[in-house]
């Protein structure tokens, strides 16, 4: 049975801690917005797409920047930070629900300023991971997504009783989350200065190190990026999948919810914690099985098993039907999220990983809200159903892409995943 150290341990429960109540709030926050848009404003949905390109987007680039900071600082500290900022937001929009104020360009603002600090923290809380994993990146990798996973189930399960337990009270809670999560980071360890980014010119003759220029810190990251083919290859696919997918549930769900099964915000909680347990389910069962020696295998044969379950969806089945099939979509999204970011972080150079992993996380978010406007338009276009199927096409095109054209079918893991006795 795998254990880490006492003093690793220590270190995780802390990491874990503040990650669930990060993972809450968040929760929260996506199934607020999204319900907000279609449950109580009733917008349409190329309204609801741009909304969510609008809230997405700007936050990209904070998605470069954080990576070079995280490359750079002390990822605590700046995690702590975007914890006690994270806290601003939803009070702002509390505020203005009690005062009736409550319209789109609130609900997009204080949703965007929430995305932003996203955007700049979340290179750096994966990147604390490699510190405080103890030698078990994979396990830890895991671990922390599935309890991420039960996280994002409670905060989605609270957002749904906001007709029992009020808005307001609803928005104060996340706030809530996120503070205390700021709390629990005070117990990690400070990241090695000896990682942070210099100049080499200027630390051979001078003993006054500087750094270089933001710019030029992201344009490192990013041609390494593309001059790696492997991770080229894995930033391209997790772009595209989560272009027709994640857009999909993003946008498709709560309109199939809303329109063809004539649901409530309860019944789009409950659809989301079920796809959630899936990726619960994924992720803890993945564990007795780590380390994995061929993650890009799993990940690719993945693909395929998802378009099953959106033909499923697609086919407009019963209700226990459609249970299953968000609990196999998010079972499938556990696996296929996990073995991307295995290998991403396995095969970064530690001078590079955060920047690599803004880059990574940056083609995730990206897609996203650009896939939601596109879909929002097919949606309005040929109706809620037929926004499933570009996303059925997209995975055979990545398992083939990923069999035929890249290494990510041959990848073998370098991880031995010997005990830590430092």
């Amino acid at each position: 049975m795998l254990k880490f150290p006492a003093n690793t341990d220590l270190q995780m429960t802390w990491y874990n801690t503040s990650h669930a109540l990060w993972m809450a709030g968040f929760s929260i926050q996506q199934l607020l917005v999204t319900w907000i848009l279609v449950g109580i404003l009733a917008q349409s949905p190329e309204t609801v797409g741009l909304a969510q390109l609008l809230i997405g987007v700007p936050a990209l680039i904070f998605m470069l920047w954080g990576g070079v900071i995280g490359d750079r600082v002390d990822g605590r500290q700046l995690l702590i930070q975007s914890h006690l900022l994270s806290i601003i937001p939803p009070l702002v929009l509390a505020l203005a629900v009690y005062l009736d104020q409550l319209g789109v360009w609130i609900l997009i603002l204080t949703a965007l300023i929430a995305n932003l600090l996203n955007s700049a923290s979340n290179p750096a809380r994966n990147t604390i991971l490699n510190l405080v994993a103890g030698g078990r990146l994979q396990w830890a990798i895991s671990l922390s997504t599935g309890i991420g996973a039960i996280a994002t189930m409670v905060g989605t399960w609270v957002a749904g009783g906001i007709d029992k337990i009020g808005l307001v009270e609803v928005l104060l809670l996340q706030s809530a989350c996120f503070g205390v999560g700021g709390i629990f980071l005070i117990g990690l360890r400070a990241s090695d200065p000896s990682t942070k980014i210099t100049s080499p010119k200027t630390e051979a003759s001078s003993p006054a190190v500087t750094q270089p220029s933001t710019y030029s810190t992201i344009r490192a990251g990013l041609v390494y990026t593309w001059r790696f083919k492997l991770a080229r290859d894995l930033v391209g696919l997790n772009f595209f999948s989560s272009f027709f997918n994640a857009g999909a549930w993003m946008v498709a769900i709560p309109f199939i919810i809303s329109r063809v099964y004539a649901g409530d915000a309860l019944l789009l909680a409950n659809i989301t914690v079920v796809f959630y347990f899936g990726s619960l389910i994924a992720n803890f069962g993945l564990l007795k099985f780590m380390p994995l020696s061929r993650p890009g295998q799993v990940y690719l044969i993945l693909q395929l098993s998802r378009v099953l379950v959106l033909y499923l969806i697609w086919y407009e089945p019963s209700m226990t039907w459609l249970w299953i099939a968000a609990a196999f979509w998010g079972f499938n999204m556990g696996v296929t999220n996990t073995m991307s970011r295995v290998m991403i972080q396995e095969i970064a150079e530690p001078a590079y990983r955060a920047r690599l992993m803004s880059v990574f996380t940056l083609g995730l978010m990206s897609a996203t809200p650009m896939g939601s406007l596109v879909l929002g338009i097919v949606i309005g276009q040929f109706g809620e159903l037929n926004a499933l199927i570009p996303g059925m096409l997209a995975s055979i095109m990545i398992f083939y892409y990923g069999y035929k054209r890249s290494d990510i079918w041959q990848y073998r893991s370098p991880v031995t995943e010997a005990p830590d006795t430092a």
